[in-house]
């Protein structure tokens, strides 16, 4: 009776335990019918569940196209659902992930001042929005040219060479100044 008490003790100390915003490994269990992944978290006993909204940012993408049950993916813990006397599992997210790696590169790779080939993928109200290696960034109109630009939607579609002025990825800001077309 005691050796399996201390073999239940050592079992329970080898989970792991989670924590919001720790990065885990999750196993695909099962996609329900709401277009939700059920996952596996590896070393922690527990369930985690991605809506597809943080499974990708494309609204229009196929769970199915997007993972397959068994597939292990990394994933950032966002937050606990329910309680761990209800059996509780952790609300997870690939997009953020990817999204927090993109800025950890860009921001070892880029510093303020460093000139950067960008597309302009959006155009919005008071600039352009560009994307630097995976990360947006924001240039805006007054910076685009030296004379007042009436339609910006003609820089959609197009690189730019844009300058960095501020990169700050703690508030997941990047604002560029147009060098060159």
């Amino acid at each position: 009776m005691n050796e399996e008490n201390n073999e239940l003790l050592a079992a329970l100390d080898s989970v792991a335990e989670v924590k919001v915003g720790d990065v885990v490994k999750g196993e695909v269990l099962a996609i329900d019918d709401n277009r939700q992944v059920i996952v596996g978290i590896e070393g922690a006993g527990v369930e985690g569940v991605i809506p597809m909204r943080e499974l990708s940012s494309d609204r229009d993408a196929d769970v199915n196209d997007l993972v397959k049950v068994g597939d292990v993916l990394d994933l950032v813990v966002v937050s606990t659902i329910g309680s761990d006397k209800e059996g509780g599992s952790y609300l997870l997210s690939k997009r953020r992930l990817e999204a927090r790696r993109a800025w950890e590169e860009v921001a070892s790779k880029y510093n303020e001042g460093d000139i950067v080939e960008a597309p302009v993928t959006q155009v919005v109200k008071g600039g352009l929005v560009v994307d630097v290696d995976g990360v947006r960034g924001f240039v805006p109109a007054s910076m685009i040219e030296n004379r007042f630009v009436q339609d910006l939607n003609q820089y959609k579609g197009q690189t730019i060479r844009a300058k960095i002025i501020e990169i700050d990825p703690a508030e997941s800001r990047l604002i560029c100044h147009v060098v060159t077309f």
